[in-house]
Order: structure tokens, then sequence, then C-alpha cells
């Protein structure tokens, strides 16, 4: 079993990325392989859409190293998007990435039998963290769900973890931990 993070926080140890990091450990255990990208050490741009992804290749056509990040959603089985809210939203470092993912779709993903260009069966986990409550900005998580139907993914997790107004705040909370460790545990196993 493989198992990929990409990380969309600007801070290398933020609550988004221990929370990812935490399933990735649990992963480990479980004797998956994994790997993780730290979007903000990157050098990438956004979709500047094209087209080329869906006339004459097909995969995105920009070479940067998100090319790498989408080669590898191809051999995980397990993806694990791990964002913090920036105001009312996922961080501007994701949602570069997040569009860049229009290459893994078909050309016919609008009318087509088959809409991604990923094989059958893989599994999203979904990470928000967020200063507030986890009752503000379920928004976020509803709004992105519709990546399980546009990827054809076999499960789709959401995490919402609020209530994390400092960096590293997440370490006292051990429900959250728990509930991820949780989680790595029953997809690894099944």
């Amino acid at each position: 079993m493989k198992v990929m993070a990409v990380l969309g926080s600007p801070i290398k140890d933020g609550n988004s990325g221990i929370l990812a990091q935490k399933f990735l450990d649990k992963a480990v255990a479980a004797g998956a392989a994994t790997s993780s990208f730290f979007l903000e050490g990157m050098n990438y741009k956004g979709c500047k859409a094209c087209g080329g992804c869906k006339s004459g290749s097909d995969k995105c056509v920009i070479k940067d190293d998100l090319a790498e990040v989408l080669d590898e959603m191809h051999k995980s089985d397990i993806i694990v998007y791990a964002t913090p809210n920036y105001f009312g939203d996922v961080s501007g470092q994701f949602k570069l990435f997040l569009d860049r993912t229009f290459s893994l779709l078909t050309p016919s993903f609008m009318s087509g039998p088959k809409k991604s260009r990923l094989a059958m069966g893989k599994k999203l986990v979904f990470i928000l963290s967020q200063g507030a409550p986890e009752q503000a900005f379920t928004d976020i998580l509803t709004r992105y769900a519709h990546l399980r139907d546009y990827f054809e993914f076999a499960e789709f997790h959401p995490i919402h973890a609020g209530n994390l107004m400092e960096n590293g705040a997440v370490k006292n909370r051990p429900e959250l931990l728990a509930k991820v460790e949780k989680l790595a545990e029953q997809l690894t196993k099944s």
C-alpha cells in the first residue's frame, strides 16, 4: 500500500501538517510506504487553462515541481490533502495545486463514462484545520466533497479540526490526534 500527503500550509509544522504526519506515521506502522509534499517549499504555478492536458497529452504540460506530485497520485492508494482554512477557504498554496489536478481528468470528464485518469479505488482524506470552531466554515469541506465524484475516489474522509489558533496547538488535542490515527489504521487495513 502507498500513501501520499499534500501539505498546503505555508508553515512546515502547522496544525494541518501535524495531523497529516500523524496519519502517515500510523500508515507506516501498518506497513505502508509513504511520501509527503510540502507545497510551500516547491516551485510551481497554477493551471493556465491551456488545454494541453486534454489535447495532445494525458498529463499536465507545465514542467515544474508539481509534475512529481501529480505522478505520485497515480501510484498512491490513499491521498491525504492537508490545508489550513485561510480567510474562509483552503490556502493559496493548496488551491494552486488543486487547480493543476484538472490534468487528472479525462478530456470527456463532463459527459463520458470515465471522468478520472486515476485508477479506481483510491481513497481521499481531506484534513482542514482552522482557528475557528469546527461548526464554522463547514462549507469548505462541503465544497470540496465534489472531488470524490470528479476523481472517482472510492472513499472521501473529511477531518475538520477547529479551535487551533496557535501553531502546534493540535498537539494538545489528543482526541483529534486519535481520530486521525484511527482513520489511518482503518484505511490501511482495508
